[in-house]
């Protein structure tokens, strides 16, 4: 009886977690995932809705934006992250012995993480202006000419990927970093002694030993940029054109813009598959270095 008691009390403590996580994460998945089979939009709410079963997952095939939205956040995840573990990992092997100026640096470091995507977006679009950045007015100063930045179908992209670049690049130095630190000395030891250099050192010991570390920071990285909104529509909210949307933002828009709330849950049940099949595929590779 006393054990049962217990057992109600532990459940009635639990009981307000579960509800908070049933009525902001469980429920709306749900009805989300129901609203995807639908024709529901809020623009014909008088209307009613029905039942279209793979209708809005069909059409994502033929549809021409969405594609090119999956094309941008495929770069963005390919090319972005790509870069930013290369550039991450050079830097995460130049700071890490301890001295102080690369103290100073993993501190420094910190800060871009710290400060939201939103803000960083604003920031960096009032320096990137077109006419009164002050980028391209130190490019004005040396004579040189001024860089589309926001309104270039292709330097845009590049754009969005240089502003994410600055701000999580840290994070893999920091991640990167951490793993290094974790390598016993007895490698590098042996490896002084039998005469390696600091190529072989890196290609043999250290790049092997951080594998794993390397695949989960690349796949948290991944996930995240796939996700990625925030920056994009505080830049350039998708434009020149769609050039720059990405297949979250172009969910957004479909359904808070257009209010098509069955087919915006059919792009969002996309990108999750997606990210589960990627996430997926990672984690059985990663596996394989343990």
């Amino acid at each position: 009886m006393a054990g049962f008691k217990k057992i109600k009390i532990k459940h009635i403590f639990i009981l307000p977690t579960v509800l908070i996580l049933f009525a902001f994460g469980i429920f709306p998945a749900v009805a989300s995932l129901l609203l995807s089979f639908t024709n529901f939009s809020l623009a014909k709410v008088g209307e009613g809705f029905s039942f279209v079963g793979l209708t809005n997952y069909l059409r994502l095939f033929s549809d021409a934006r969405f594609i090119l939205s999956m094309r941008n956040t495929f770069i963005y995840v390919i090319l972005g992250v790509g870069f930013q573990y290369i550039v991450g990992m050079f830097l995460a092997m130049l700071i890490y012995e301890e001295t102080k100026i690369n103290k100073f640096y993993r501190v420094v470091f910190l800060i871009p993480i710290m400060l939201t995507p939103v803000a960083i977006g604003y920031t960096w679009r009032m320096m990137l202006h077109g006419t009164y950045g002050p980028i391209n007015h130190l490019l004005s100063i040396i004579n040189l000419p001024g860089i589309p930045w926001l309104s270039s179908t292709i330097v845009a992209p590049l754009t969005i990927m240089l502003v994410d670049f600055w701000q999580w690049t840290p994070f893999m130095i920091l991640a990167l970093l951490a793993g290094r630190m974790s390598i016993s000395p007895e490698y590098y030891e042996a490896a002084g002694v039998d005469g390696a250099s600091k190529a072989q050192v890196f290609a043999y010991i250290t790049f092997p030993i951080l594998l794993p570390v390397s695949l989960t920071v690349i796949l948290i990285r991944a996930i995240e940029v796939a996700k990625i909104v925030d920056i994009i529509y505080v830049l350039t909210g998708g434009g020149p054109g769609v050039s720059t949307e990405s297949i979250t933002l172009y969910g957004y828009i479909s359904g808070v813009k257009q209010f098509n709330l069955g087919y915006a849950s059919s792009i969002a049940y996309t990108i999750l598959v997606a990210i589960m099949v990627f996430g997926f595929i990672f984690l059985r590779l990663k596996e394989r270095f343990k």
